[in-house]
């Protein structure tokens, strides 16, 4: 062989050790780069398991929580119908409530126009026993002035007086005279019922009677407070006034406490 061929071949044959050694070299990269990738694949195949497990668990917890929300919704769904049927019934209770209170104020207004019907027929029928106890008691004065040994002058019933913007009114006056003589007057008030607050009352008047009669001072004045009922509890004060007492009994009027007639003074107070 010439030494240009074996040259050349020396040539040949390093370019085929060179190329063998870049396809050791390439095929060391290859085997680097699929061992990398098969670790990458298994790594891969890890993190694609872990995500898939993950994503079921979560799938899993998703479904709990859609039947969690499922059921939360059928409460609420059951709570807002329970709500709907306390609302009507709270509307229903309202109403009932309402119409109540119309039936109340309707018997209110019923029961206000009974009591003011009640307190005018009461009214009227006290005015009435009024006027019956003085029809009653008053024309009977003369007569139990006559029971009393006096001699009747003159007689007035239901007496009015005004004088300077005073007034007045008397049930029954009767003037008369003692059996020595001596003018004594009579000055009754009839009551259906007698209470305490009717001495201070009938003094007031006896004292206004002075000055509508004047003439009458130094006079014997008798007071008389007539009623159907006295109770007995108002005798003493009665003859602490000197107030005598006359209620309906046995012969038409009868003097309860006819002994006061001896203690009056002029003024008639009691002794």
């Amino acid at each position: 062989m010439l030494p240009e061929e074996l040259e050349h071949f020396r040539e040949r044959l390093e370019r085929q050790e060179r190329r063998l050694e870049d396809s050791i070299k390439e095929l060391n990269l290859l085997k680097q780069i699929s061992t990398d990738n098969l670790i990458a694949t298994i790594e891969l195949r890890r993190y694609l398991e872990t995500l898939t497990r993950e994503f079921k668990e979560f799938k899993d917890e998703m479904k709990a929580f859609k039947d969690e929300m499922k059921v939360f919704k059928d409460e609420m769904t059951a709570f807002k119908n329970e709500m709907k049927v306390f609302k009507d019934e709270m509307t229903a209770f309202k109403d009932e409530m309402k119409v109540f209170k119309d039936e109340m104020t309707a018997f209110k207004d019923e029961m206000r126009a009974f009591k003011d019907e009640m307190n005018r027929r009461w009214g009227e029928l006290a005015n009435r026993l009024g006027t019956i106890a003085e029809d009653i008691f008053a024309p009977g004065i003369p007569y139990l002035a006559e029971r009393l040994g006096l001699n009747v002058i003159k007689r007035m019933l239901d007496v009015e007086y005004r004088k300077e913007g005073r007034y007045n009114q008397y049930d029954a006056i009767v003037v008369a005279e003692d059996p020595s003589g001596n003018e004594v007057v009579l000055v009754a008030e009839v009551k259906s019922q007698l209470r305490p607050e009717h001495f201070q009352e009938f003094r007031s008047k006896l004292e206004n009677l002075l000055y509508y009669e004047p003439d009458w001072q130094g006079r014997n004045i008798i007071p008389i407070l007539a009623a159907f009922r006295i109770p007995e509890d108002l005798v003493g004060l009665a003859n602490r006034r000197g107030v005598l007492l006359v209620r309906m009994e046995g012969d038409y009027l009868e003097p309860i406490n006819p002994e006061v007639i001896d203690k009056q003074g002029p003024s008639g107070e009691a002794q």
